[in-house]
């Protein structure tokens, strides 16, 4: 990675696919020569923070096309007078924040977010399509369309009629910006004196949160040291089919966790120094994302365009965060978004790489208190 600049990326696609594969090109043997006993150490002390343990229950959403939903509720269950409670918004209802996660993880990555608020707000979590424990999903339904119309029939059959925050990372964003898109209508406050505040059973969307995302193309726009972004996005279609003709082994050498894996995660996703629990944390849950299914949605960021979505996001308080050194998404596509969102907070941090929330999770949490208490 010394290679690459500052700011510069090798593209979503092709940087969650690195990611995914881990050390298999590389080989066990080499692993093992070049960075087994300088790792085992640290990988041994890696379980210290309890990732993964953060459960609820919540009800299965089944999309038109049969798609079951894994979803999560953490219901509010602090009483009134509990001090980790904040003002009431004057509504007299507080808000429920719905999470989205990122291209292949899982609702398991906003960790640190669910620890922070939870017993403050309700909060909603769910996985994605062909992500987590959802269902595998027919290819040419992963698309930033269908992930937008699956979060729409999560709000209206799971957020209820209050208020909503909703917090997108990476192509949790692009959902949430096309969500907007789909249905301006949901988004903006409470319309002084109404005494119907939902739109098809939906309450009123009254703030966005969104973490290492991007509004525009992604595959012109992210070269690979030399190479045109749409060269590099054709020569990462046929790798990844020609993994998939072996897929017992690259699955097995992948889920294995291997020390090479844990060099190119912690190298791609953390430029500051984080404990191993972190590294470990992010490869588990790219370790059991299929590669077909990385496959299924490279097709669904070429000629992204979600600048409509960011007029109407603009309408409601924002907070929007970026990492100077992200390698998937790099910054000048979190400046992009800015440029779009003149009154949004922003949250500059550097160094971070793409995995804010879990990087820098204090001043992401702090970022996202702030944000909450501008929209209610």
């Amino acid at each position: 990675m010394a290679n690459v600049g500052r700011g510069e990326g090798i593209g979503l696609v092709a940087g969650v696919a690195a990611l995914a594969l881990g050390g298999i090109a590389a080989g066990f043997k080499l692993e093992r020569e070049l960075v087994g006993r300088r790792l085992r150490p640290q990988l041994a002390e890696a379980g210290s923070e309890p990732f993964f343990s953060l459960r609820s229950s919540g009800p299965t959403v089944e999309t038109l096309d049969g798609v079951r939903l894994h979803v999560e509720v953490d219901e509010l269950r602090s009483e009134p007078n509990s001090p980790t409670r904040t003002a009431e918004p004057v509504e007299g209802q507080r808000p429920t924040l719905v999470f989205v996660h990122g291209y292949a993880l899982s609702l398991d990555c906003w960790h640190f977010q669910r620890k922070h608020f939870r017993d403050r707000y309700r909060m909603i979590f769910y996985d994605q399509r062909s992500h987590g424990r959802s269902d595998r999903s027919a290819a040419k339904l992963c698309r930033i369309p269908q992930l937008a119309t699956d979060l729409a029939q999560i709000l209206q059959e799971v957020a209820g009629s209050g208020p909503v925050i909703l917090i997108g990372h990476s192509m949790g964003g692009m959902t949430i910006m096309e969500l907007a898109r789909q249905h301006p209508e949901w988004f903006g406050r409470y319309r002084p004196g109404s005494t119907d505040r939902t739109v098809d059973g939906v309450g009123p969307i009254i703030g966005v949160g969104l973490v290492c995302t991007s509004a525009d193309d992604l595959l012109d726009r992210h070269p690979v040291r030399g190479f045109p972004g749409r060269v590099a996005s054709r020569l990462a279609e046929p790798a990844m089919a020609v993994l998939n003709r072996i897929p017992t082994a690259v699955e097995q050498t992948r889920k294995a966790g291997s020390d090479l894996a844990y060099l190119i995660t912690r190298e791609m996703s953390y430029p500051s120094p984080v404990p191993p629990s972190y590294v470990k944390f992010l490869g588990e849950m790219l370790s059991v994302t299929p590669l077909d299914v990385i496959a299924d949605f490279y097709p669904a960021f070429a000629d992204l365009d979600e600048v409509d979505g960011l007029k109407v996001i603009n309408t409601v308080p924002t907070t929007v965060i970026g990492g100077k050194q992200d390698l998937v998404l790099p910054f000048r596509h979190t400046e992009a978004i800015l440029d779009e969102l003149p009154d949004a907070a922003r949250l500059v941090l550097d160094p971070c790489g793409h995995m804010a929330m879990i990087e820098h999770h204090q001043r992401v949490d702090r970022a996202l208190d702030e944000l909450i208490d501008r929209a209610i």
